[in-house]
């Protein structure tokens, strides 16, 4: 009676069974990660959003109806980069003009630059960084047209960061005006002929009128393309710090008047 009374059956329903907790317990966690993450307040999905880059964005947009958008909101979009030919021209004015918050613009190795340049004057005035790389006008023509240029510095008026390199323009409006900029202006990276260069300095409100005849005289036999480069740095005594450099040649200026924000030549060696 004993033998009869032990039986593997128990032993193998019980193993059927834990089997089937096993497999109930998997899938729903599963499923309760992904509404949990759907469920996190705006503000927590906006915050882990503004860490992805522009490539990042794209890709989560297609995860779901709530993600996309989310990702597409304009609050993410202050950064933007467009490189080589990776998006048509109608494609990237189109995302400009729902990008009304944009501060940083890149462009590189592109032939419809004047398009987008436009583009970038009509819709994103709160741009504050314009970053433009071996880029030409169109596809016929070499140089790009300083008049979108112009408009970009007449509008955006948090601009403080230009840099263009291997892409040339011609005029002096955009130089005159870029010099206005005062103190505002941190960074500029561009190629100047010597007229120019010199209409930077004639225009740049932080230089005395004493060194602005001493430096354009510093540049009398210049005759191409040479790159001009401007920086200023700030120290913890408010005390600011201009280098303008201009064919190999750097010139280092101290704010000495924080007041009225002159700057007076000095000196490298002594500085």
């Amino acid at each position: 009676m004993d033998e009869l009374a032990i039986t593997p059956e128990p032993i193998r329903k019980r193993a059927r069974i834990g089997n089937k907790c096993d497999a109930q317990t998997v899938v729903p966690t599963s499923g309760f990660s992904i509404a949990r993450i759907e469920s996190l307040p705006v503000e927590i999905i906006f915050e882990i959003f503004s860490y992805l880059s522009c490539k990042d964005l794209y890709a989560v947009s297609h995860v779901s109806t709530l993600f996309n958008r989310l990702a597409y909101d304009p609050f993410l979009w202050r950064t933007y980069e467009v490189t080589n030919n990776e998006q048509d021209t109608a494609e990237v004015v189109k995302e400009l003009k729902r990008m009304p918050l944009l501060k940083k613009f890149s462009i590189s190795v592109r032939a419809d630059c004047d398009e987008i340049l436009r583009q970038l004057s009509l819709t994103n005035k709160k741009l504050e960084e314009l970053h433009v790389s071996n880029c030409t006008g169109s596809t016929s023509k070499l140089y790009l047209r300083s008049g979108y240029l112009i408009r970009i510095l007449e509008r955006c008026r948090n601009l403080h960061t230009i840099n263009i390199l291997g892409s040339r323009f011609r005029g002096r409006k955009f130089y005159r005006l870029l010099g206005g900029m005062g103190p505002r202006l941190r960074s500029v990276s561009a190629p100047a002929t010597k007229s120019q260069f010199c209409t930077f300095i004639k225009y740049a409100r932080q230089i005395s009128e004493t060194d602005r005849e001493t430096i354009c005289s510093m540049y009398n036999s210049a005759k191409s393309w040479s790159p001009l480069y401007y920086f200023v740095t700030k120290r913890a005594d408010c005390v600011c710090t201009a280098l303008i450099s201009y064919l190999h040649n750097d010139i280092l200026l101290i704010d000495t008047n924080r007041s009225i924000h002159k700057l007076s030549i000095t000196d490298r060696r002594n500085a």
